[in-house]
């Protein structure tokens, strides 16, 4: 990055270079460390089985958790890293490439946005800031479903600002179509968007270019976010998988709008309960040095020109380029509404507000821009991106446990007959390492007391009511387990947990020697015959 403020313009005949350039460079940073780390325990093993379960199933409508219906989120997640698995094998970068397409999609589309309306220079620079964040680039390398979001909310909104800017109306008619192309590719990632994490991919960006509009005065575009344009894609993307999980599943509709969406983000009895100002803090300190230096240029800014110190304030009064006042304007409500709605629910997750970033990285840019500090930007550029290496290697090394001893579970002589048994917890990586089995059998005190909290046991009970048969066959108590062992003699068992739990749900193999070690967690092995008549009684 030569300057976060220069204002030459490469000329057009190599403006594709230039875009395919960044786009090969951008993947090849996200992706370049996404193999160190082993799958973190809960999240990375939960989606990336799931969407194993899925491509071993061969069923693409119903996503499942230890082969229950899991509807917490929709499929998107699980049909992209299943197709990856199919075509690259079972590896942890696999698992998280849906992650990297996210964060790619962002930086992507924000490029594409500013080099249009504002100049290449900070197009350039506002994908560089974004995409050396190590927010960013961690949640990138992170299997979830939250940066995919992101890619998906940042492509829609950036598409939904370009088909309003393009719209150009002259005496009551519109000029041109380019406009309904960028209004149909809103609708494509919003429909996208609400494949990868639901209603959520329409409520934000809808709120961002509707409250965008007013200040702006664009009346005249005020039917944009209504028009079919938009919303047919949406309808055709999102609309079949609905359809066909409520065929499928009576209760869907309930359970995946109701439940998870409008009863998560007014309740108080999910996970992660934080203080208002929870998401501030995060961003300042996940986004370092960027956020920093923000920070400086605008304390900068202020000492020179206290009424121009912010860039919400270059946005509310006239300024001599109307498309960057606009672009300043979208920006600033992006960032508010996306921090502002999820500083609302009790329930925070670090990875929700990853959609301000877009946003926040455009005004470090413009912040140091107006600072006049455009000579350092390579420096701090430099510094974010060994600071995102450095975070990686930690992470992959000391912060989880290693890539060799969960890889040791490969070395295990399993069989696909032989079964999976997890005591007292839900170790969702452990089926990633092992061969293709039959679903693991969980053992626990099941009886619905104490389950009311928002964690794995919570998630596998909810799923057994869509398959109530399926989840009393692999949901067991002790008594449960000891009946199953006596049905299946010889069948092998893989045992999976700690010494404690073994001594409460099967005492004799807490006696026995592990097979494995992986940290406090066992793995013993041991012949259904083995286990008959050894359960204890609760």
């Amino acid at each position: 990055m030569n300057s976060l403020a220069s204002t030459r313009v490469a000329p057009a005949r190599f403006a594709w270079t230039i875009e395919a350039s960044m786009a090969v460079l951008v993947a090849v940073w996200l992706l370049a460390l996404a193999w160190v780390r082993p799958l973190s325990d809960p999240d990375e093993g939960r989606y990336a089985v799931a969407a194993l379960q899925m491509l071993r199933s061969g069923d693409w409508v119903t996503p499942a958790l230890n082969g229950l219906p899991f509807f917490h989120k929709p499929p998107l997640y699980y049909w992209l890293a299943a197709t990856g698995f199919q075509l690259a094998g079972v590896h942890e970068w696999v698992a998280r490439l849906p992650s990297l397409l996210g964060a790619w999609l962002a930086a992507m589309s924000l490029f594409v946005l500013l080099k249009r309306y504002a100049s290449q220079s900070v197009a350039v620079a506002s994908a560089v800031v974004l995409v050396t964040m190590p927010y960013t680039y961690m949640a990138a390398q992170y299997a979830n479903m939250d940066m995919l979001l992101a890619g998906c909310l940042t492509a829609c909104i950036c598409s939904a600002a370009m088909a309003t800017l393009e719209v150009r109306q002259a005496n009551g008619r519109i000029r041109g179509l380019a406009w309904m192309g960028w209004l149909a590719a809103a609708g494509v990632w919003a429909g996208l968007g609400f494949l990868a994490k639901g209603l959520i991919a329409l409520v934000l960006p809808g709120m961002v270019w509707a409250i965008w509009l007013v200040w702006e005065r664009r009346w005249r575009q005020w039917w944009l976010p209504l028009h079919a344009a938009a919303w047919l894609p949406v309808l055709l993307i999102a609309g079949p998988w609905v359809f066909m999980a409520q065929q499928r599943h009576g209760g869907f509709f309930h359970y995946f709008f109701v439940t998870q969406h409008f009863q998560r983000y007014t309740g108080s009895s999910f996970n992660n309960p934080q203080p208002w100002w929870f998401y501030v803090a995060v961003i300042a300190l996940a986004a370092l040095p960027w956020t920093g230096w923000a920070l400086a240029a605008a304390w900068r800014n202020w000492r020179r020109e206290p009424l121009a110190g912010s860039l919400a304030l270059q946005a509310a009064r006239p300024a001599a380029q109307p498309l960057v006042q606009s672009l300043d304007r979208l920006m600033l409500v992006w960032f508010a509404v996306i921090v502002l709605f999820f500083s609302v629910p009790h329930s925070k997750i670090v990875g929700y507000v990853l959609p301000a970033l877009p946003p926040l990285a455009y005004a470090v840019v413009r912040l140091v821009q107006a600072a006049g500090w455009q000579r350092w930007g390579r420096h701090t550029a430099a510094l974010a991106a060994l600071l995102c290496v450095v975070l990686a290697v930690v992470l992959g090394t000391v912060a989880v446990p290693s890539k060799a001893q969960w890889r040791a579970l490969r070395s295990l002589p399993v069989q696909s007959a032989d079964r999976l048994v997890m005591l007292e917890h839900m170790y969702y990586e452990v089926p990633f390492y092992l061969p293709a089995m039959a679903d693991p059998l969980v053992v626990d005190d099941w009886r619905s007391e104490g389950q009311q909290a928002d964690n794995w046991k919570k998630e596998l009970s909810d799923a057994a009511e869509f398959a109530p048969q399926l989840g009393n066959s692999l949901l067991l108590d002790a008594r449960g387990l000891q009946a199953y062992a006596c049905a299946h003699p010889q069948q092998q068992l893989w045992v999976v947990g700690s010494s404690d739990a073994a001594q409460r749900q099967m005492p004799s193999v807490a006696a026995a020697a592990p097979a494995l070690h992986l940290g406090s967690t066992q793995v013993w092995q041991l012949q259904g015959g083995q286990a008959c008549g050894k359960g204890t009684d609760r």
